[in-house]
């Protein structure tokens, strides 16, 4: 009962916290877009990494000095290149909440965390060029993961950031169809990303 108490009386706390910096802080909100190159492959298979590219726009509201809160939504190009050469391509619909934390406001850098959910959409109606045949590409329709990295924020809007991103479920639910092989089989294959891009960020908050 008495971690119980303590539990409920910090979570509180923390809530009351972050209230109090909504409300008492000068929020500054923007609009942006953002892209750049994907560093890809998949975890426990016979691939190497592949090099494409991820865009997308974002919507960020600076809650403190410290901290600023960005959803954002946007397309990635994932995969993986086999030692022949080929290319396998599972290509997302991507849906993030970047949380962005900056030690040092005047300086402009940043750390984020941003969980968040990619939906492939070459098995969908969307993938309408798909690259990997009529069949589609067989991977799981939905990937929750988790991406965490830094950058460099400046005060006419561009940001220049790298990230590493790395998927949570498994991205074949059966066996890869395009490789024959017991591994697909016997383990799980991730999504494992790492992104580095520029973003460009439009201020909607009126100036003094």
């Amino acid at each position: 009962m008495t971690n119980l108490k303590y539990m409920k009386n910090l979570l509180l706390s923390i809530c009351f916290i972050f209230v109090a910096s909504i409300s008492f802080s000068q929020s500054k909100k923007g609009i942006g877009f953002r892209g750049g190159v994907n560093i890809s492959k998949l975890t426990n298979a016979n691939l190497e990494h592949k090099t494409n590219a991820y865009f997308g726009i974002f919507y960020q509201t600076r809650i403190s000095d410290f901290y600023a809160l960005q959803p954002e939504l946007g397309y990635s190009n994932q995969g993986g290149k086999t030692k022949n050469e080929g290319l396998v391509y599972v290509e997302y619909i991507t849906l993030g909440v970047t949380n962005k934390f900056f030690p040092s406001p005047d300086l402009g850098l940043y750390m984020l965390a941003t969980p968040g959910f990619d939906f492939d959409i070459d098995d969908t109606p969307i993938g309408l060029a798909n690259r990997n045949g009529n069949s589609g590409n067989d991977a799981t329709f939905i990937d929750f993961n988790f991406s965490f990295g830094f950058g460099m924020e400046f005060k006419n809007g561009l940001s220049i950031e790298a990230r590493y991103k790395q998927g949570l479920v498994d991205v074949y639910s059966s066996s890869f169809h395009n490789f024959e092989s017991q591994l697909y089989e016997d383990r799980n294959q991730f999504n494992s990303v790492f992104q580095i891009g520029l973003a460009y960020k439009f201020n909607l908050s009126k100036k003094d």
